[in-house]
């Protein structure tokens, strides 16, 4: 089985609602057949039908040990050590650990063992303790929280920042506080889960548009200018498959319709732009995008979320977005961690260098072993494989060679784009990606991917 992540990706227009998948009739007692095309889907279409969690979940879990036993079943492999470009990883159903090559991290610059940003955490903690204690607008900020916002916004080219617990939080949060009742959020139809899952939350209109297509986008504005408020959400990187969103169209098509946008910067954040300072500063839109919302947890290497725009729009959503309000602060050891490492990536710009070069390299290389990829390169790099038995078949077989690599089923991506989500960092030796491709390639030729 598979977990709920990340996008939905359901054939859509302008008017359909984002669900996961079509509901199935369902019976009441349902049993269904666990074969090699089961998955995530199965529960959804029976919860949409009816179907109680009393009855989901000793199925589920049925499931869940099925795959298990029969070693297809990879979640939840176990880290002894940094989340590294390699690592010592324990999985309950092999007779030992592993050492691996982990092509399954979004510690994209490598900073989450990082020698400074480990001190600044370890000062951090020694000086204010392991946690917050308290919700952001109560006592649970600290001057390391200051100090991070402040330069999250000037890393931003923004007015202000405001740091939460989560990057799902702090889009969710945003997104409900922004808009309500009367307000339209219009979403890239591949917008990452916290953003549908936060439009859900607001009340408002939920309308979406075709991937990265700015003429669409005007299209469905002009269907909703009567909107009180419309808002646009989109990704700098998209996290499944890896391209870039065209900030400069769709900026121009939100200023000629008086719409906010929102840019998710998770995985363009560190990675992209000047200085890493993300898809807004590639296109030279700085200081022009309203909301920029990203996350500590990727190529800043520690834990949670943040918003930066306008200070009264940021003032605004400090006070409104529900979950910063009733969540506990950021714990102030992580946040000197994200603090430490925005130092790093001004002060060592060679590790974004070593990390295109890694994307580069490997993009071009599984290319000419004929999978179906992206079609530029980016610290993301899809493997398209097109059946749940494929991708169970290479994501065994990759883990028995010491790959580590994550897999991504539908109802996660569509049918038929059923993929391996291979992740890059800037600690990647080439003989460590050499190694992996060889891997890739006996893989996919046993699955009957490629020839």
């Amino acid at each position: 089985m598979s977990p709920a992540t990340a996008n939905v990706t359901p054939a859509v227009d302008a008017t359909t609602p984002l669900v996961a998948v079509n509901p199935a009739p369902v019976q009441p007692g349902f049993e269904f057949e666990i074969n090699d095309q089961s998955s995530l889907a199965d529960i959804l279409r029976a919860r949409e039908a009816g179907v109680g969690v009393r009855e989901l979940a000793p199925f589920f879990k049925k499931a869940v040990d099925h795959f298990q036993k029969i070693g297809q079943n990879l979640y939840g492999r176990t880290l002894l050590g940094p989340s590294d470009a390699a690592a010592t990883v324990d999985y309950s159903y092999d007779e030992a650990t592993r050492e691996m090559i982990i092509l399954a991290s979004n510690n994209y610059l490598g900073l989450a063992n990082h020698p400074r940003v480990v001190k600044a955490a370890q000062d951090a903690a020694a000086t204010y303790g392991a946690g917050a204690g308290s919700s952001p607008l109560l006592v649970g900020a600290f001057p390391v929280t200051k100090e991070l916002e402040k330069k999250l916004a000037e890393f931003k080219g923004a007015e202000e920042a405001c740091v939460f617990a989560s990057g799902y939080g702090a889009n969710v949060g945003v997104i409900s506080a922004v808009v309500g009742k009367d307000d339209v959020v219009i979403l890239d139809r591949l917008a990452h889960a916290s953003m549908v899952d936060g439009a859900k939350l607001s009340g408002a209109n939920i309308k979406v548009f075709h991937h990265n297509d700015a003429s669409h986008l005007e299209r469905v504005l002009e269907r909703n200018k009567g909107a009180r408020t419309k808002l646009v959400c989109v990704e700098g990187i998209y996290s499944m498959d890896g391209d870039v969103a065209p900030l400069d169209q769709i900026w121009q098509v939100c200023k000629r319709h008086g719409a906010l946008l929102l840019v998710d910067e998770a995985h363009s954040t560190g990675v992209l732009g000047p200085e890493g300072r993300g898809a807004a500063a590639r296109f030279g839109l700085e200081g022009e995008i309203d909301l920029h919302v990203g996350t500590l947890s990727k190529a800043l290497g520690a834990c949670g979320g943040f918003v930066a725009g306008k200070s009264d729009l940021v003032t605004y959503i400090r006070y409104f977005a529900r979950s910063g309000m009733f969540s506990t602060a950021p714990s102030p050891m992580v946040l000197a961690a994200a603090s430490a490492s925005l130092d790093v990536i001004k002060d060592e710009p060679e590790r974004r260098d070593r990390l295109w070069e890694n994307c580069r390299f490997l993009h071009e290389e599984i290319r000419k072993l004929g999978f179906k990829t992206s079609d530029s390169p980016s610290p993301i790099i899809p493997v398209i494989v097109g059946s749940m038995k494929a991708l169970r078949e290479m994501t065994l077989e990759l883990h028995e060679n010491n790959i580590c690599v994550n897999s991504v089923p539908f109802p996660a991506v569509a049918h038929g784009s059923e993929r391996l989500r291979i992740s890059l960092t800037a600690n990647h030796t080439r003989e460590q990606l050499v190694t992996a491709l060889e891997c890739l390639a006996k893989a996919g030729r046993n699955a009957g991917v490629i020839s």
